[in-house]
């Protein structure tokens, strides 16, 4: 009986002890994992403004590029050969001398500046030296003397087709006439200074005048042909180009007529430089070699 209640007791205090023991291991397992929470948590909190403080800081800066340096432009194309130009000095009848030059080659503009005087000068100069510095084609001149528009410019238009650089054109129109040219047309730009001309007056003379003075400043100009607004051309331009290149004549249309238009308009004060057996009616129109010119 005393056996049965010492193992009970030491039993019971078994018993005791485990669940103490149980207890502490409990107590112990609470206090590392609420340890162990708290560590985390302030882990977190610091590791938090960490990142935020990497994100907000500026990129690093890329790394350095190798620098290469520009490649080397291309040289400037050489310049346009210069146009040979002959300088020439000229004195006004006021006495005021001028220094201008005067390009040996057709210019794509014809509007200038000169007075009647100075351009008729220009246009006399012969050069001394005949042959040319340049290679020359002979050209013909074609001079138109109009009063406004051409009619017939689609013709003409026909006519030079396919023939450049064996042709210049020069138009003498009143100076009020201001209808445009088409750009593709080959009168377009070919209009000289002007002044009014009137049919039947010297005038008319003056404008001739101006035209053959602009076309000598252009010395591959060889044959020279007046023409107005109502000419038309009778062959094809090769055949009227070669006639005229291989001609040593030039072509003038006058005669003797007795009647009142012809030799009733001689003057006797025009004797003894021009008897009335040397006056003649002609044509305005013609077509002259350049010596004669």
């Amino acid at each position: 009986m005393g056996n049965q209640q010492r193992l009970c007791k030491l039993f019971e205090t078994h018993l005791h002890l485990n669940h103490v023991f149980h207890l502490l291991l409990f107590m112990i397992g609470l206090s590392v994992g609420t340890i162990t929470g708290l560590y985390f948590k302030s882990f977190t909190f610091t590791l938090q403004p960490s990142l935020n403080s990497t994100s907000s800081s500026p990129p690093p800066p890329p790394p350095p590029h190798q620098t290469f340096s520009p490649p080397i432009p291309p040289p400037p194309p050489p310049p346009p050969p210069s146009q040979p130009v002959l300088s020439l000095s000229f004195t006004s009848s006021n006495g005021k001398s001028n220094y201008t030059s005067v390009s040996l080659k057709e210019q794509r503009s014809l509007i200038h500046n000169m007075s009647d005087e100075e351009l008729l000068w220009r246009a006399s100069m012969v050069p001394r030296i005949q042959e040319l510095p340049y290679k020359n084609v002979p050209k013909v001149a074609f001079m138109f003397l109009t009063m406004g528009p051409l009619p017939l410019a689609p013709l003409w238009e026909m006519f030079f087709k396919g023939h450049e650089g064996f042709y210049t054109i020069y138009v003498h129109s009143h100076p009020s006439f201001n209808e445009s040219v088409p750009e593709s047309s080959v009168f377009h730009g070919r209009r000289i200074p002007s002044q009014p001309v009137y049919w039947g007056t010297i005038s008319m003379i003056d404008g001739e005048r101006r035209l053959i003075a602009n076309a000598l400043l252009d010395f591959s100009n060889q044959r020279f042909v007046l023409l107005s607004e109502s000419c038309i051309p009778l062959f094809n331009f090769t055949t009227i180009y070669n006639y005229l290149m291989g001609s040593n004549l030039s072509f003038l249309g006058s005669f003797d007529d007795p009647r009142k238009p012809g030799r009733g308009r001689y003057n006797r004060q025009m004797w003894p430089a021009i008897s009335i057996s040397d006056w003649r009616k002609g044509s305005q129109w013609f077509e002259i070699h350049r010596d004669l010119v």
